[in-house]
């Protein structure tokens, strides 16, 4: 890469990182309008029926005022056996519930490794709790708010015993139930399968007897997920919990939940409307809940920014005399993989960051990948087959603008000669090398317009490559065992003061690598475009071009070696590209005589 095209790339690839590390930071987010007392609005778009839903939908009726003699939620125990640990493993996953408030209080993915442990845990006990408590069910009513996270359950599980095993394509499913024998009953089903990432979540709430006076009910998520990745730092900045309300996406991460000082500090955020799902993701990992039947209800998310968790609640109101609810979800918790969350066909795998307007570039680049890692088991290879691929892509392109720039070198005797004969007139000075230019049919801009046109490929394959799961613990070789981290060869036993922060105290290869092949095509440039060689544009580009490899160096420092490698794979291809062309065009010199 030569150095006008190092100076524009890096500049602009500046410009990008300090637009999305503003927009994610400082970017005003829109407030759903404030709803009066306890009714809830419907949203404008229409609700809709999936297929395979395992309750009817119920109808909705205006809300009538709660009479004075209603029975209210008292605080009664319901006790209907000794507590249970259910456990349930499936090819995939394995998940542990518990029958005092039927929560999962464990997630793990046994597809993928842990940093602690030998699988991901998605979902534990935080700190300072005795376990975590997904999927817990609140009931609000005239009494006030009651969770029914310390009620014990029943547990109903075919063949008894306390954990299942499943196989092949079958599924089991575990029932939890509580009852107050006097009409007031809530029933909890899980339906797990051996194949899937995902489960059957099935809720049924009968509101007589001491549930009477029920108005809402609400599925409660508020502990979200865990940091799964070695660097936790760039992990967090990854958090985010979003839902979908009607046609209304809305996101927010760990920076948004600030208390009325501004300062890290809890919070939430809602809106009312036909919910279709809610989520909240790490950088690799998702948990997400998706109603089978559209309804009415109010999406919350949760989060704090000092404790560092995101979660998610949704709400559903009972309307007029309606004393049962019957509702059944999707619950996927596994990898942010874009086939698997299409298939819900809610929007759900926008919640992959493949950007916006370079979406459908990030998408083809996607699909080349998974089409290589049929035949190729290594990721690292598959990598730089792709350099390679999108260095002939863009072969043409490289090499007009690099012969562009050798026209430029090749018209230095002139422009220097026509800056001193018109000094001081800027005017005739910019016109005499306009004529100039266009006499030798030179474009000034040869040399950075091509860059424009790739540009969007860069970055779509830096969206691909840094957030692909399929990188996640994938080796290459040697030292490089994880293509989504560092590649630490050395980790210093010592703090380095202000830079040791930076680099992590870490010997990393590849970028110091990249940055040496970066110093290599410095080398091989030549003098600035359009100037004189004893300007003090030419003496400002020159420092530039000294400074710009190291300035790369640290930007690509922290990043994935998997990303590093491509853009280190890229630079060799570009050195040998620079060498061939320079060496071809120096053998037929193009000739401008200083005083033509």
């Amino acid at each position: 890469m030569d150095r006008q095209t190092r100076i524009a790339f890096g500049l602009i690839f500046l410009l990008f990182i300090l637009y999305f590390g503003y927009m994610s930071r400082f970017a005003p987010q829109r407030e759903p309008s404030e709803v009066e007392g306890d009714s809830l609005v419907r949203s404008e778009t229409p609700a809709e029926t999936v297929e395979d839903g395992a309750f009817a939908p119920p109808v909705s009726e205006p809300e009538p005022a709660v009479s004075a003699d209603a029975s209210p939620l008292v605080p009664e125990e319901f006790d209907e056996g000794p507590r249970r640990e259910i456990v349930v493993e499936t090819e995939r996953a394995r998940y542990r519930l518990d029958s005092r408030g039927a929560v999962l209080t464990r997630i793990e993915l046994l597809e993928f490794g842990g940093v602690d442990s030998e699988f991901v845990e998605l979902i534990g006990a935080p700190e300072g709790e005795e376990r975590a408590s997904a999927l817990s069910v609140e009931l609000d009513g005239t009494g006030g708010r009651r969770g029914s996270a310390d009620w014990d359950f029943q547990v109903e599980l075919p063949g008894g015993g306390d954990s299942v095993q499943l196989k092949g394509k079958s599924e089991e499913t575990v029932v939890f139930r509580a009852s107050d024998g006097a009409g007031g009953q809530l029933l909890k089903s899980y339906t797990f399968s051996a194949d899937r990432l995902d489960f059957r979540l099935e809720i049924h709430g009968e509101f007589g007897g001491s549930l009477a006076g029920t108005r809402a009910l609400t599925v409660d998520w508020s502990h979200g997920i865990l940091s799964t990745e070695k660097g936790r730092k760039d992990d967090l900045r990854s958090f985010n919990n979003y839902y979908l309300v009607g046609e209304d996406q809305r996101k927010r991460s760990l920076r948004n939940f600030k208390d009325s000082n501004g300062m890290p500090g809890s919070g939430d955020r809602s809106e009312e409307g036909t919910v279709q799902w809610l989520a909240t993701k790490n950088k690799y990992f998702v948990v997400a809940l998706v109603p089978d039947e559209l309804q009415t209800g109010r999406a919350m998310l949760v989060g704090d920014n000092e404790d560092e968790y995101l979660g998610w609640r949704a709400e559903y109101p009972l309307r007029g005399e309606r004393k049962v609810f019957s509702e059944s979800f999707r619950v996927y918790a596994g990898p942010l993989v874009y086939e698997d969350l299409k298939v819900y066909g809610r929007s759900l795998e926008k919640l992959v960051d493949m950007g916006t307007l370079i979406r459908p570039i990030s998408l083809a680049i996607k699909w080349l990948m998974d089409f290589l890692s049929r035949f190729i088991p290594n990721y690292g290879v598959i990598i730089i087959l792709l350099s390679i691929f999108t260095k002939v892509l863009f072969y043409r392109l490289t090499h007009k603008s690099l012969k562009s720039m050798k026209d430029m070198q090749a018209l230095q005797p002139e422009l220097k000669a026509i800056q001193e004969k018109h000094k001081g007139n800027r005017e005739q000075l910019s016109k005499a090398q306009m004529e100039l230019y266009k006499k030798h049919g030179v474009n000034p801009l040869g040399g950075c317009l091509p860059l424009l046109f790739q540009m969007p490929v860069f970055f779509a394959l830096y969206r691909v490559l840094r957030s692909a799961v399929e990188l996640r613990g994938a080796g290459f070789m040697l030292w490089i065992d994880d293509l989504s981290n560092m590649d630490v060869i050395y980790k210093l036993p010592f703090h380095i003061p202000l830079l040791g922060g930076f680099i992590d105290d870490s010997i990393c290869v590849l970028p110091l690598l990249m940055g040496l092949t970066m110093w290599i095509q410095q080398k091989l440039g030549g003098s600035g475009m359009g100037m004189g060689a004893e300007s003090a544009q030419a003496s400002q580009m020159a420092a530039m071009n000294k400074i710009m490899p190291i300035f790369m160096t640290f930007i690509f420092y922290r990043f994935p070696s998997g990303l590093v490698l491509y853009w280190l794979v890229n630079n060799i291809l570009q050195v040998a590209q620079q060498y061939y062309i320079h060496k071809g065009l120096d053998q037929k010199p193009k000739v401008v005589p200083a005083n033509a």
